[in-house]
């Protein structure tokens, strides 16, 4: 059992080797397009398992069947595959095949209700063995899920109504999970130029955000019941002036690694960086409350009138002056 343990443990983290990628591809959005995808494939996983189990059989001390070594790797890289499904990031379920991701997003990325329902029943079942434990365990994270999903179903509801209220019939509609509380949902409404977006949570009191509070309480104060949401609009291009460049900006040749990532696209800033003029791009996906989006990149002109793509993430390391430019929830 200890032994299986270990290995299972190994299993669960194989999908992700392919971070080092990172360390060789200079471009990290050439990464984020590939990351989630052959070691995440369904239509891998045997290959892999058998893989991987021959190699356990043949240097694992003792007697071993690969079989053996081949179904702890399928029941390891399954789960991880299906926790990954499971967020908002998506998965490359068909590479090298496809390309396309999918993904049912019920939870957050980073969910601590259901890494410690893991590992607490990791711990227990090491401190007492037996497998009722490891069981509990996963039951438990299970039931979050469980709890996550149906969640969902009700927030996607109250999108698809405020669409119909709007007369947006046919708009496509979101419920992303957002972190620390599985009752809390950001909505989102498609439209034809610009996002509607609120914040849900189920269980949560119609309060003001303290702007003076710290960040997880302005975080906790964002998010208002059913009865009392409040819709922002977010237009994918901008308004007005800006909406030119920033929609020439996005169809840029350059910028065609982060039209392949990004789903839910949107202007958040026209900025100028250091006499070039930079649209910023980010995907709603990631907006969090209270929080500045990751996975920001900006599509850049310079007074020549050449284009290039930037990380935005990197100027904010190399210059300080660009962080109040960028300082918007």
């Amino acid at each position: 059992m200890r032994e299986r343990t270990w290995l299972g443990a190994l299993a669960g983290l194989f999908p992700d080797i392919d971070w080092f990628l990172g360390l060789v591809i200079a471009d990290s959005l050439v990464y984020y397009n590939l990351h989630r995808g052959e070691t995440h494939s369904l239509l891998m996983l045997p290959l892999w398992a058998v893989l991987l189990g021959w190699v356990v059989a043949r240097l694992w001390p003792g007697q071993r069947d690969w079989r053996d070594g081949a179904l702890i790797f399928a029941l390891g890289i399954g789960i991880h595959i299906f926790g990954d499904w499971i967020t908002n990031y998506g998965t490359q379920l068909l590479a090298p095949f496809s390309r396309e991701t999918f993904a049912f997003p019920v939870t957050f990325i980073l969910d601590p209700w259901i890494t410690a329902s893991l590992l607490l029943g990791v711990l227990l079942t090491w401190l007492y063995g037996g497998r009722l434990w490891a069981g509990l365990g996963l039951a438990a994270a299970g039931s979050v899920i469980a709890i996550q999903a149906v969640a969902k179903v009700h927030a996607l509801e109250h999108a698809r109504d405020e669409a119909r209220d709007r007369g947006m019939h046919g708009a496509q509609v979101h419920a992303m999970a957002q972190p620390l509380w599985p009752l809390n949902w950001r909505l989102f409404i498609e439209g034809d130029d610009a996002y509607l977006t609120a914040h849900l949570g189920f269980w949560s009191q119609e309060q003001p955000v303290d702007e003076k509070a710290g960040l997880l309480t302005r975080h906790r104060q964002s998010f208002r019941p059913p009865e009392a949401l409040e819709w922002v609009r977010h237009p994918r291009f901008g308004d007005g002036a800006v909406r030119e460049f920033a929609e020439t900006a996005w169809w840029r040749p350059e910028f065609a690694e982060f039209r392949r990532f990004a789903e839910l696209p949107y202007l958040r800033k026209l900025v100028d960086y250091q006499g070039d003029t930079c649209a910023i791009y980010a995907d709603m996906r990631f907006r969090i409350a209270e929080v500045p989006p990751p996975f920001q990149y900006a599509s850049c002109r310079t007074p020549e009138g050449d284009w290039y793509r930037a990380d935005v993430e990197y100027w904010m390391q190399a210059l300080e002056e660009l962080e109040p430019l960028l300082d918007e929830r």
